[in-house]
């Protein structure tokens, strides 16, 4: 049975998204913070999902452990954890999804691959003053999540986890604007901290259902 690693996992979630988003970092909401996608990388060895799918959530997990602390460090150890799982989930994507030709030969794909390029871009200019000496990181990632969410519109049959990548590009974008832009106010402190962390949960809970079964 794995519905009870589900549930860990939703209540790990809900304690960190109500209680620990904007709290300090430290060893509890790293444990807190860590288990909700921790277990859901469970999830995925006990349902048999594939290996890099697992490896994926294994290196968010590792992401969000070193963002449950505060200092520059912490940051680019997070980052670079990130930075990983979005490559390992390219080659995930690519190993299954359809030729990328496809994106261009069909209306929806085409549009979606136009609006990521867009925001990706533009999140980029609006940034781009304001990142110093994080401008090669924060390129380089924003490169591997646009690449990301383009191979999971060549996915065919697995609509949840192209949303979850959709959602995961969102995600990022809220939380670089909070980093590197928005410094004060509800909307960085309160409303774009929640959208991070929800959408970021929810991105990895659709990947997930698009592979294996959630629940039973």
């Amino acid at each position: 049975m794995t519905a009870p690693l589900l549930l860990a996992s939703a209540l790990a979630s809900l304690v960190y998204g109500t209680r620990f988003f904007t709290a300090p970092g430290g060893p509890l909401k790293a444990v807190i913070k860590t288990a909700a996608v921790g277990a859901l990388a469970a999830h995925a060895v006990v349902s048999g999902a594939p290996w890099l799918l697992v490896a994926a959530l294994v290196l968010s997990s590792a992401g969000d452990f070193f963002l449950a602390f505060d200092g520059e460090k912490p940051f680019v150890a997070g980052l670079a954890s990130f930075l990983f799982a979005h490559v390992v989930y390219i080659v995930l994507f690519r190993q299954i999804g359809l030729p990328l030709a496809v994106i261009g030969a069909e209306t929806g794909r085409l549009v979606g691959a136009i609006a990521v390029a867009g925001l990706c871009l533009g999140l980029l200019g609006w940034l781009w003053g304001h990142l110093g000496e994080m401008r090669a990181p924060v390129v380089a990632y924003t490169v591997a999540i646009l690449a990301m969410v383009v191979s999971a519109l060549a996915l065919d049959g697995r609509p949840t986890a192209t949303f979850g990548a959709f959602a995961f590009a969102i995600s990022d974008s809220c939380l670089a604007a909070i980093t590197f832009r928005l410094k004060q106010g509800k909307l960085a402190t309160v409303w774009l901290p929640l959208a991070v962390w929800w959408l970021y949960w929810g991105a990895q809970v659709a990947i997930l259902a698009g592979f294996v079964r959630l629940g039973g």
